[in-house]
């Protein structure tokens, strides 16, 4: 059983080791003095903002397709936002200001099935009246992947083409990296 409740999720559950003790990282933790005790690994100073729920958001504003932000955040040790409640999509939206931003959401997987890019369904959405629409009325091309709109007055998401391979002039867009 795992004796440390950890701050990153990557971090995931130090190994057992011999004398009670438990290693986080390269440190190794004495769980005999309070067995209950929670330990909590140092966490990376946020280079962004911090938000509600205490990850941390990093705005990039350069325009790039969804696939190349999903590779930019990871680069970083992050991912593209999830903003499952209210507080963090309110976070988001006053952090990108009126550019149009990717997070990570998307129906790749299966048409019309939003979800977060680690597969949870969307429990919390701020759609834009009539969005998502699947390229409009006409469907004439695929709008996969979530950008908060925040070219519009009152921001929300909207679906969007992941990369400009269908649709010139679109597919490409800032993008709203956590961990």
């Amino acid at each position: 059983m795992c004796r440390l409740a950890l701050l990153l999720a990557a971090a995931g559950c130090g190994a057992e080791l011999g004398g009670g003790g438990t290693q986080v990282g390269s440190e190794i933790v004495d769980a005999s003095v309070q067995p209950d005790a929670v330990v909590m690994p140092d966490a990376r100073p946020c280079t962004g903002t911090v938000a509600p729920d205490g990850s941390c958001f990093v705005f990039v504003n350069t325009p790039v397709t969804y696939a190349a932000a999903k590779l930019a955040c990871t680069n970083m040790n992050a991912h593209l936002a999830y903003l499952k409640t209210a507080a963090l999509d309110t976070a988001a939206e006053a952090m990108i200001g009126t550019t149009n931003t990717w997070i990570g959401a998307s129906d790749l997987a299966t048409e019309g099935t939003f979800l977060w890019d680690d597969g949870s369904a969307l429990a919390f959405t701020n759609w834009h009246a009539g969005e998502p629409n699947a390229g409009g009325p006409d469907a004439t091309y695929q709008e996969d992947c979530v950008i908060i709109a925040g070219a519009r007055v009152d921001k929300q998401w909207d679906d969007r083409p992941c990369d400009a391979s269908e649709v010139a002039n679109s597919g490409v867009f800032a993008y709203l990296c956590q961990y």
